[in-house]
């Protein structure tokens, strides 16, 4: 299999990993050589046959061409070094370069659209040869082969650009199989099979492209990593039995290449900043070396001495907490001295899952303070409101 000599080729040495721009590289090339082929000859016959079906066929393949290079281009730019406008790489060019060829996807789908309606209101006889027949056969063959071997690179390298490449193909699978039952039945109707399929396929082109801009955008956007990761990386940190609980937990993904993750977690009040600073160091390590997750903990002791009206606010607001479902935990409870004021500093941690649309942060803020000035018209409020999802 041509997918796990690549793989071979472009694994690191003492690494069960793979050269991602190697990789895209090699996959990109062999997609342009075949679509650049296919996208000639299908031109050649849907000329010859005078079918504007088969010629949509053969742009929607130079389009994949162009889409197949990109690929070169996008690992080339994305694989690119940090520098000091881009300090945490330059990853998302990948998005952009998919974005861009969704784009030219779309574009291509309402021309041919155009030009299918035309031939459904002007219809021409449709001349078509066996041989014409059997090279889209050939063609299904081909595209099915290329979105196997792109699905198993995708899955290999985690690329979105390949995934899309993968889905891109096994849909020109399915243009092509409608384009070649139209030719096959072109001679015995005088419905205007030709112009019909070539808006087909020239819907399902649109379509492609819409869905493929959709994902993008969401990653461009800050798409959320996978729960099953996000489980699994807090499970880890929780394996430390130091650990009393976690919160607060954020990941930023700068492209496949850089993902940045913080995280909150509660340790015993009375365990020493040097304990506590080396078992941060020992899970972030950890983290790295199992996920290529670079992760930043922050420390919130528990337990401790608080006094007498730390403790009785605390309850106090505990209890107001405990009517709201959709709120998950209380932390960083403190009451503290800023200048000659007195504040009441602490976080909450909502499900996000069990929020509505009419849900207003700032309200429940207010009733919150409204509570603590309560008990003492003096104090001061930092609330900060936090989002879990998972």
């Amino acid at each position: 299999m041509l997918e796990k000599k690549i793989l071979n080729i472009s694994k690191i040495e003492n690494t069960d990993k793979y050269d991602r721009k190697k990789v895209g590289y090699l996959s990109g090339m062999i997609g342009t050589f075949l679509n650049v082929t296919l996208g000639v000859s299908k031109f050649v016959i849907g000329i010859l046959a005078n079918s504007v079906s088969i010629t949509a066929d053969a742009v929607n393949n130079f389009s994949d061409a162009i889409y197949s290079f990109a690929t070169v281009l996008g690992f080339k730019f994305s694989s690119a070094p940090p520098d000091k406008d881009h300090p945490y790489g330059h990853g998302r060019v990948e998005y952009i370069t998919t974005l861009i060829i969704s784009m030219m996807v779309m574009i291509v789908g309402v021309q041919f659209a155009k030009t299918s309606i035309e031939r459904i209101i002007n219809p021409e006889k449709i001349i078509m040869g066996k041989i014409g027949i059997a090279f889209l056969v050939i063609s299904i063959f081909v595209k099915l082969w290329m979105s196997l071997f792109n699905r198993k690179l995708s899955k290999a390298i985690d690329s979105s650009i390949l995934k899309a490449t993968s889905i891109d193909c096994l849909s020109d699978v399915f243009t092509t199989s409608v384009v070649l039952i139209a030719m096959i039945f072109a001679d015995y109707t005088t419905f205007p099979v030709d112009g019909v399929v070539g808006l087909i396929v020239s819907a399902f082109i649109l379509f492609s492209g819409f869905s493929l801009a959709k994902e993008t955008i969401s990653q461009l956007i800050g798409e959320a990593p996978s729960v099953e990761l996000i489980k699994s990386v807090l499970s880890d940190i929780e394996k430390h039995k130091e650990i009393l609980g976690i919160h607060n937990y954020t990941f930023h993904r700068y492209g496949h290449l850089k993902t940045i993750a913080t995280v909150d977690v509660e340790v015993d009040a009375e365990m020493s900043l040097i304990k506590a600073h080396n078992l941060m160091s020992l899970i972030e390590k950890e983290i790295y070396e199992k996920y290529e997750i670079v992760l930043v903990i922050h420390v919130e002791p528990v337990g401790g001495n608080f006094t007498e009206r730390e403790i009785e606010l605390k309850e106090i607001t505990e209890n107001w907490k405990n009517q709201f479902s959709y709120i998950k935990s209380m932390h960083d409870f403190a009451i503290y001295k800023q200048g000659d004021k007195y504040f009441v500093g602490l976080q909450l941690a909502l499900d996000g899952n069990k929020l509505d649309k009419n849900f207003d942060e700032n309200s429940l803020k207010s009733e919150l303070e409204e509570l603590i000035k309560n008990y003492d018209e003096e104090l001061k409020t930092s609330i900060t409101i936090l989002y879990e999802y998972f």
